[in-house]
């Protein structure tokens, strides 16, 4: 058929055309997957369907999984965007975008826009691009440094301060080599040996408290590494804006916008993301297929908003000037916060299959199970029902004898970390279920699809422009391969589309505000049933005074009785009076001894004060 050999010819030619291009393609491809992995990664912390790990109690030696547990830095609070968001979102985007080209068309010359822009973006980006080179640096050193490794059929783990590594086996061995498994075996000059094992020794780490608002803390940890990360960002941030601005460093300032992005906000629900990449799937075609907007901000604006990468130059290109092929940040960050979110509900559905019911008494003996610890929480009740997942609300009871449809209790898994160490996985290989790195290990069917949605679109979009010869808008092909992906796989998954559509990651946040909560009313309770004692305390404390009053009149009658007599008998006997004096201050003090242990000392003083 003449069609089909014609199409057969027409592709070769343009496989052949795109023959040179394929190593910018590929370098494309990858770092545009590249901050979407590491950033759904790092996003990742414990869902609601996974209780807070047991604390090891005093007294007890620690396991290396609560060793690495506490080890966890405390994740960022992402940002959930809800359905107000989502709507806002894409209009305030158009209005920006608007603005932009009314003052890149006013000034005629945008370098004044364009240094501005750049030192804003330097100066907001610095900690973005310390915490990522921060967070590279500890992945590059797990990897020469891992704390753990497996070789010769044991797991060795290293003591810096005694500066060997010990098996974790019934015979114990050592070694004195700083360098895990094979690399062990290599001989070290002296000075080499100290040196590695200086680097390797963990050094302390300070913690600094933020309180940005009366019920908002914030945790940062002031390493060394991070020191060193925030000197570097900012002599990249001086060098981009003073000396030069090469593509390369471009690429790592958007590296940061990107990583950062991605632990920052995110589509709290399946439904949401889905709304919002619908909305920016409509903006693009819009922006770029019928208005002047998008290319002309784009091509106009030299700032690191987006990724570029060395091509051979084309027919039309100026031969003095390097050729340069473009991928914006959106098409990066707005896709990837839905395979992020994808990442996070394949970890609670991990979590959610592994939760039980079991009846109260049992649960109360500290239920436990081969997977690892378990923590029980109460099921909750109807009224609460509405805050919580549908696996949370209580089930009648199938006792005919029990009346209480709350007697069964929920068991939840005990989070494990799954974020970081990525060196010890590597080192450690199948050896991980002894550890605490064995949490970094779930399925992650949502999230494979959803990167193999994005790749297939971003082949996509590739492919489309090699053709036709001109820039197309990445989301028009990226939403619809994400999203069929996504829900694809809800789909063939029997059982849990209902739990996907369900999931709302907002659901910890309310449960965390409510537990503390239920602390405050329960100290609350606490203080009043301790006043109400204190109230108590203090009527018997008052019939008490009022008895030792009356034993206080009664005395001081005998003390005037006394006084008559002493009187009489200093007329007779001349006793000079400072015996009187003596015996009223033995009397006082005695009476003043016993008043003070019923509570009474401020009563005893006043009648010394009238006495004297």
């Amino acid at each position: 058929m003449p069609s089909v050999n014609e199409f057969v010819a027409d592709l070769r030619q343009h496989l052949q055309t795109a023959q040179p291009l394929l190593l910018t393609y590929l370098h494309l491809l990858i770092s545009a997957l590249l901050p979407i992995y590491a950033g759904a990664h790092a996003s990742l912390s414990r869902p609601s369907s996974a209780a807070k790990p047991s604390k090891a109690r005093k007294g007890t030696t620690k396991t290396d999984a609560e060793d690495d547990a506490e080890e966890e830095d405390t994740p960022i609070k992402i940002e959930g965007l809800s359905a107000s968001d989502v709507i806002w979102f894409p209009l305030l985007a158009g209005c920006t975008l608007g603005g932009l080209y009314l003052i890149i068309k006013w000034l005629e010359d945008p370098a004044i826009l364009n240094t501005i822009l750049n030192w804003y973006l330097a100066v907001f980006g610095i900690f973005g691009v310390a915490r990522m080179f921060n967070d590279s640096s500890k992945v590059v050193t797990s990897y020469i440094f891992p704390t753990r490794y497996f070789h010769q059929g044991q797991v060795w783990k290293f003591d810096e301060f005694k500066r060997l590594a010990k098996s974790q086996s019934a015979l114990v061995q050592t070694r004195t080599s700083p360098l895990p498994a094979s690399l062990s075996r290599i001989p070290l000059p002296s000075f080499l040996h100290r040196c590695l094992w200086t680097l390797r020794r963990s050094y302390p780490t300070l913690c600094v408290r933020l309180h940005l608002q009366p019920s908002t803390e914030t945790h940062i940890h002031i390493s060394p590494s991070l020191m060193l990360s925030l000197l570097a960002a900012i002599s990249l941030g001086l060098y981009y804006n003073l000396v030069s601005r090469p593509w390369y460093l471009t690429n790592i300032l958007g590296f940061a916008f990107a990583y950062n992005g991605l632990q920052l906000i995110s589509p709290s629900t399946s439904s949401t993301g889905t709304l919002l990449l619908a909305a920016l799937f409509l903006y693009d075609i819009y922006f770029v297929f019928y208005t002047p907007l998008m290319v002309t901000v784009a091509t106009s604006l030299d700032i690191p908003a987006k990724l570029l990468f060395p091509r051979p130059p084309g027919p039309k290109d100026d031969p003095t000037k390097q050729s340069l092929s473009m991928l914006g940040l959106g098409d990066i960050v707005l896709p990837g916060m839905m395979i992020g979110f994808a990442l996070r509900l394949d970890l609670y559905l991990h979590y959610l299959k592994q939760q039980r019911r079991v009846a109260a008494a049992k649960a109360d003996h500290g239920d436990s199970s081969a997977d690892g610890k378990f923590n029980t929480t109460e099921a909750n009740s109807k009224e609460d029902s509405s805050a919580t997942s549908t696996v949370t609300e209580s089930l009648p009871s199938t006792d005919s004898s029990s009346s209480n449809p709350s007697s069964e209790k929920l068991v939840k898994p005990s989070y494990l970390p799954a974020t970081g160490r990525w060196g010890e996985r590597f080192w450690l290989g199948s050896s991980l279920k002894g550890t605490s790195l064995r949490g970094t290990q779930f399925p992650k069917p949502y999230f494979h699809a959803s990167l193999f949605g994005y790749t297939f679109g971003m082949l996509l979009t590739l492919g489309v422009m090699q053709v036709w010869g001109r820039a197309q808008p990445a989301l028009f092909y990226l939403v619809p391969s994400v999203l069929v992906c996504f829900w694809g796989t809800a789909g063939l998954r029997k059982g849990e589309a209902k739990e996907v559509w369900n999931f709302d990651e907002r659901e910890e946040e309310s449960q965390e505000s409510k537990a503390k909560g239920d602390k405050k009313d329960g100290k609350a309770l606490e203080k009043g049933k301790s006043g109400e004692k204190t109230d108590e305390k203090g009527e018997e404390t008052d019939e008490k005074g009022e008895e030792t009053d009356e034993k206080g009149e009664k005395t001081d009658g005998k003390g005037k009785m006394s006084d008559r007599k002493v009187e009489k008998q200093g007329k007779s006997s001349e006793i000079p009076p400072r015996t009187t004096t003596v015996d009223f201050l033995s009397l006082d003090l005695k009476i003043g001894v016993t008043e003070s242990t019923k509570g009474t000392k401020g009563c005893m003083r006043e009648e010394q004060i009238e006495k004297s």
